[in-house]
């Protein structure tokens, strides 16, 4: 990953470089256009206030001054000079015969005069090379600072990927591990019963039964975790105190249940009642897994939300593991001994099902574990 991280970042400073290469030769491109344009201009306004018939040393002085160009040389010549006949209008640029400088040339036309303007083009070249050190500075300045914040997300996303990896890596060994284990099972159940002689296979057939349906339930659980078309499950009216008192009648003779609602309240939402009850019994089935001996469920209207609280007093949670329960495959118990029966999705489902709901599920264990369930009733009763 770390490699990849290298590479994504390396591509990533060149095209950053490449983009402000690109803008500062084409601010670089425009700056000197208009520079250009600039002083062009300013040396045909200085030929448009220029008599020519009367145009003293003083008049120059006044024009530097005013159009701030420095220095600044006028040449007026009589349209009676047979030379004027070989001079070209307009502007032009040319080097001076040391070729350390550059010089810009206007010539017009003005009142039977030809009036010849110029002044150094180096004025231009040094605010250029100004502007450019500037220009480099703070481009390299935000290089920087574009480099970081890309370093930062880029680690952040390959850091996500390599999560992903890991989660899919795991995945894939649990997938093997729950699998493989029923698969033993049945493979030395049946060499068994092939070498025993008396043919009694009642006892053979029902340890098979109870592996085939060990996988059975796994491989539906794992189908509905790859569904898609959870979001777009069709919601009816629901009243969580039914579904609540139904779970209570299939599940009081296994663990004892005491109910805390308010009967002055009602508890409708929009949802799918198998699908809830689904989650609400996954709940219900981790805490008789995990030797608690009661259930306390509590359901109350807020403002805005229903809240139900499902707490037990069973074997808890350690607090590190809390932020991973709701993960695929993850069991507390890492071991994967049966004594526990179980292979970590019934959480993973819960989650899937009340995120289906736009309900926000909270865990915390202290002394066993309590699930806090919130279903938002605006915004389900708008879904």
């Amino acid at each position: 990953m770390n490699e990849l991280r290298n590479q994504l970042f390396y591509k990533f400073a060149l095209v950053v470089f490449i983009i402000i290469m690109i803008f500062e030769g084409a601010m670089l491109i425009a700056l000197k256009k208009s520079f250009d344009t600039h002083l062009k201009d300013k040396l045909a306004l200085v030929a448009s206030s220029i008599n020519p018939k009367k145009f003293t040393p003083t008049d120059l002085i006044k024009i530097q001054h005013k159009y701030k160009i420095f220095p600044l040389f006028v040449n007026i010549i009589s349209s009676h000079n047979n030379l004027n006949k070989k001079i070209k209008l307009g502007f032009f640029i040319q080097r001076t015969k040391d070729k350390k400088e550059k010089i810009i040339y206007y010539i017009t036309k003005k009142n039977g005069y030809i009036i010849k303007i110029s002044t150094f083009y180096s004025t231009n070249e040094d605010k250029i090379k100004i502007i450019r050190t500037i220009s480099l500075l703070i481009s390299f300045i935000i290089f920087l600072i574009v480099l970081m914040l890309g370093y930062k997300f880029i680690d952040t996303i390959v850091t996500q990927i390599e999560i992903s990896f890991k989660k899919l890596k795991n995945f894939n060994s649990n997938v093997s591990h729950e699998l493989k284990t029923p698969l033993a099972i049945m493979k030395s159940e049946i060499e068994v019963a092939l070498m025993n002689e008396e043919k009694n296979c009642d006892k053979t057939l029902h340890s098979l039964l109870q592996e085939i349906n060990y996988l059975n339930d796994i491989t539906e659980k794992l189908l509905f975790l790859t569904k898609n078309d959870l979001q777009n499950c069709k919601l009816t009216e629901v009243d969580l105190e039914e579904l609540i008192l139904e779970l209570y009648e299939k599940y009081s003779k296994k663990i004892h249940i005491s109910l805390h609602i308010d009967e002055n309240d009602e508890y409708i939402i929009k949802g799918d009642k198998t699908l809830l009850k689904m989650a609400l019994s996954n709940i219900i089935e981790n805490s008789i897994k995990y030797k608690a001996l009661k259930i306390d469920v509590t359901l109350k209207k807020m403002k805005n939300k229903i809240i139900l609280i499902i707490k037990d007093n069973g074997i808890g949670i350690p607090k590190d593991k809390l932020p991973y329960i709701f993960d695929e495959f993850y069991r507390v118990d890492e071991s994967h001994n049966k004594e526990i029966k179980g292979f970590g999705l019934g959480l993973s489902i819960v989650k899937n099902i009340l995120q289906a709901h736009r309900a926000k599920i909270k865990v915390k264990s202290e002394k066993g574990v309590e699930f806090t369930i919130e279903f938002p009733l605006k915004e389900l009763s708008n879904h």
